[in-house]
């Protein structure tokens, strides 16, 4: 009955993926664009059967945000992952086979990553990569541990760690080491004493702000968070209210979009405070939407620095500039890391079969990817370390690389 019914799953999955991994539903983050999913085979194992290493490549699978509020950051995630493929490729493949690549769109909706998940189990790919948000990350954690075939997620909300999910694994660093990291170094480095959250409130957004309300209680410092909805435009009342309350240090905590506009309000309006920003601050999709003056002398805390010297780092920039002209960010280089992780671990399983690869990403450790040392723990967590950078005329300058065990 089990293989029946995800047989009948899975065919319904390449129905819908006849038209693209479009759909309805949940609107959070919405949008009415629809794109055809890139693949480079037929759909073929149709039942839930892990073996995928009869073919004459290896597939691995990546759900990306090609359309919806971020397609700029679905490129760097496409351009991160393509390029370690072509790598492996150019140096004879896994297991002797040429990786191929198929990449779907989950429009940033997660309905639509449901029906991407299904798509990509049924065309036999040996491991996934992606969704990136959060709330997708979620959504799709029934689907693939029924499917039993391991994923790699970029989300960072801690609630990810609690599914307790054994096919569900996180390429970037959690949430509770970032938010963490990010009230330390406002309090221990900036001296703040009056800390203000702003937070999206979505699973990325609350996921934060449990953590930094825990780090305020267990060290004695006054905290006031101030939530919004992803699409927001207006935060004067959430600024005003800060500026009320006398705080010395912001967070943030939201996506692109919402964060771009909080650095232009907070200027205009007169905020003076220190900032530490979640990641996006440090990215050039977030930069290339803001004056240097909203955001000089921010910090951000990121999974990767471009203008880090480390030498793996510098390797990992300098072919990805060859490859696509441009300098690589935090969405190229943590899903180019996920990429590397997963060959690795198919590599090491000695074969393509989920449930082996499954096991084998449970036994990485020491790994170096650009945006840190990647070692599987018992959350399924890969990665441990954040960077901190300041913001200097619109350019992420490294400051120091914290490891939180």
């Amino acid at each position: 009955m089990k293989k029946k019914l995800v047989a009948l799953l899975a065919a319904g999955a390449l129905v819908v993926s006849m038209m693209g991994c479009g759909g309805g539903g949940d609107k959070e983050t919405a949008s009415n664009d629809s794109s055809e999913p890139t693949t480079n085979s037929p759909a073929e194992n149709t039942e839930n059967n892990t073996d995928t290493n009869s073919g004459d490549t290896i597939k691995i699978g990546l759900v990306s945000m090609i359309t919806g509020d971020n397609p700029l950051n679905g490129e760097r995630m496409n351009q991160g992952v393509q390029l370690a493929v072509d790598e492996v490729n150019a140096n004879g493949g896994v297991l002797g086979k040429q990786v191929e690549l198929e990449i779907v769109d989950d429009q940033t909706l997660q309905d639509v990553a449901v029906t991407c998940v299904q798509k990509l189990a049924a065309d036999g790919v040996a491991g996934i990569i992606g969704p990136h948000r959060s709330t997708n990350a979620i959504a799709v954690a029934d689907t693939v541990a029924s499917l039993q075939v391991p994923l790699l997620t970029g989300g960072t909300s801690p609630s990810i760690a609690d599914l307790e999910n054994p096919y569900l694994f996180r390429g970037r660093a959690s949430d509770s080491i970032f938010a963490e990291a990010a009230a330390d170094y406002a309090v221990k480095n900036l001296g703040a004493k009056k800390l203000g959250l702003f937070y999206n409130n979505d699973d990325f957004g609350t996921g934060a702000l449990g953590v930094v309300q825990a780090y305020c209680e267990e060290n004695n410092i006054e905290l006031v968070a101030e939530g919004h909805n992803t699409g927001d435009k207006d935060f004067t009342a959430q600024i005003m209210k800060m500026q009320t309350e006398g705080i010395d240090c912001a967070l943030i905590w939201t996506h692109d979009p919402e964060l771009a506009i909080h650095a232009r309000q907070i200027y205009e309006l007169g905020l003076e405070c220190q900032v530490v920003s979640s990641p996006g601050v440090t990215m050039s999709q977030v930069l290339g939407m803001v004056e240097a003056d909203y955001v000089e002398g921010w910090y951000g805390v990121t999974d990767f620095v471009s203008t880090s010297t480390q030498e793996n780092v510098v390797e990992f920039i300098d072919a990805f500039k060859a490859a696509y002209g441009i300098e690589p960010e935090l969405y190229a280089a943590s899903y180019y890391g996920c990429a590397k992780v997963l060959l690795q671990a198919i590599e090491d399983a000695g074969s393509a079969d989920r449930e082996t690869v499954k096991e084998a990403l449970e036994k990485i450790s020491d790994m170096t990817v650009p945006n840190g040392t990647a070692t599987c723990d018992e959350n399924h967590d890969l990665i441990h370390n954040i960077n901190v950078a300041k913001i200097e005329n619109l350019t992420p300058v490294f400051i120091e690389s914290v490891s939180v065990e």
